[in-house]
């Protein structure tokens, strides 16, 4: 089996996660702190240089204050990310608060510092994700909160005793009230951009499955003597610029749309056609896939009824088949959730906790769950590699999936070493580059072809084995012949 080396594996892992990103959030979080660095930088150098020029040394320090977050935001731009936002966010509303508390109105002219929280409002409102609602809802808040209380004077009482020279103040007054409105309307321009974006794409993404641009890549998942069990379907999208998409780049605008359902299917039917496949080679006909399900699917009530029709025109045994559902789906209505999952098992499919250890769900829920098979996050493998704590922990997770009569895989497994320490934390079921990376499924059966795979048993009852299909104490296959 070949085996990428530990540094590789990694660089590889690294690259495909910031790949996996969105280029349309990163663009757009990028332009956003770029705008905010060079309007830091610009403005704090101007207004530093201004201060020193009139021996206001005492109030060039907040200046160099904001031009240190400006400094700060263009550095973060790199990585264009939520955490990225909200550490600049907070610079830079620390800062305007403390150069409006500075800035306090004289008869003849106005407090003009405080209109840069509204630009910085509006950044924050158009960058964040819907679910993040304390960047979306709660710091916007925040920001127009101090707007109105600087507005109407009720934070003159904690001016300092010091203020801008007199000189300075008219002209200051317009420039900040210029630049203010610019930078509103410029990030107004960026959101506009983005939206057209994001509409063209969905427009795109609405026509995907029609045009057959839905792929389906299969990453193996192996067991720890070797044996591949099985594999998992991971969905891709060919654009029409022809770009292969990742679905962190389309999946979050799929579910918002409810075009995931269509999406979903057509992945359901592309994975059938699979097993239906394998099913005519004795070496791969215990095989078996696994599908993602996602939590807007769940809502569909015809979900059960469309997933029975593609499983008998496919013609495959439902065994084979396993769905997997991410714990954010327990966020919502959990026996709604529960209800469905339980009538899409009496079709014969099996059922998987996706992402185990990172959402929703409580140990006394897990308990109601008809999951056989606990997906541990790649988070907890990389921390116990580094940490003995997180060692701890993820032996604990593995004991409970034993505890509680399932089997437990460990996805992105990328080093031998990695795959050793699982062994002896009692897991040997994995998934990960150090195996093999998401292929075609072309690639996939080549791939399969040097492979040692299960050998199904003679007679066995499909529907008798069905809940004990993946447990490591009874599994339907049996090792070939050394």
């Amino acid at each position: 089996m070949p085996r990428r080396s530990g540094d590789e594996a990694l660089a590889h892992s690294h690259a495909l996660r910031m790949s996996a990103q969105g280029e349309s959030r990163r663009g757009k979080v990028a332009a956003i702190l770029t705008l905010a660095g060079v309007a830091c930088i610009s403005l704090g150098l101007a207004w530093t240089l201004c201060y020193l020029y009139f021996g206001r040394h005492e109030l060039s320090w907040v200046f160099v204050g904001l031009t240190g977050v400006g400094v700060l935001a263009v550095h973060r731009s790199k990585r264009s990310d939520g955490a990225s936002i909200l550490l600049v966010a907070h610079g830079i509303l620390a800062v305007i608060c403390a150069i409006a508390l500075i800035d306090a109105p004289i008869a003849w002219v106005p407090r003009s510092a405080h209109l840069f929280l509204l630009p910085l409002a509006a950044g924050a409102a158009f960058t964040f994700e819907r679910r993040e609602r304390y960047g979306t809802l709660v710091f916007p808040l925040v920001c127009l909160g101090a707007f109105a209380a600087f507005a109407v004077g009720a934070l003159d009482s904690l001016a300092p005793g010091i203020s801008p020279p007199v000189e300075v103040r008219a002209w200051g007054a317009r420039a900040n009230t210029t630049i203010s409105m610019l930078l509103l309307a410029a990030i107004f321009a960026i959101y506009r951009i983005d939206s057209g974006r994001r509409l063209r794409m969905e427009r795109e993404l609405g026509r995907a499955v029609r045009n057959g641009e839905i792929e389906v890549h299969y990453q193996p998942q192996v067991r720890g003597s070797g044996i591949v069990s099985g594999a998992e379907a991971l969905v891709r999208w060919r654009h029409p610029s022809g770009r292969l998409l990742s679905p962190d780049a389309f999946i979050h605008l799929a579910e918002e749309s409810t075009l995931i359902r269509e999406i979903g299917m057509e992945v359901l039917r592309q994975a059938c056609e699979t097993l239906a496949h394998w099913s005519t080679d004795p070496r791969t006909r215990a095989l078996r896939l696994a599908v993602n399900i996602s939590p807007v699917q769940l809502q569909d009530e015809a979900l059960v009824s469309s997933v029975s029709a593609i499983i008998r025109a496919a013609g495959i045994d439902p065994v084979l088949l396993e769905f997997e559902l991410t714990e954010s789906a327990l966020s919502a209505d959990t026996a709604a959730v529960v209800e469905r999952m339980e009538q899409l098992e009496s079709t014969g499919v099996s059922w998987a906790l996706d992402d185990f250890g990172t959402g929703y769900s409580s140990l006394a829920t897990l308990r109601t769950l008809p999951v056989r098979k606990l997906k541990i996050d790649r988070q907890f493998l990389a921390e116990a590699t580094r940490q003995e704590s997180a060692q701890q922990l993820l032996g604990k997770i593995i004991e409970i999936s034993h505890v509680m009569g399932m089997s437990a895989l460990t996805e992105g497994v990328e080093t031998i070493d990695q795959r050793d320490l699982l062994i002896r934390l009692g897991c040997d079921h994995f998934q990960g580059y150090l195996f093999a990376r998401p292929m075609p499924r072309q690639e996939l059966d080549a791939w399969l072809a040097t492979q040692r795979l299960p050998v199904a048993l003679a007679g066995s009852s499909r529907r008798a084995t069905r809940a004990r299909s993946d447990s490591p104490a009874a599994p339907r296959w049996r090792e070939p012949a050394a």
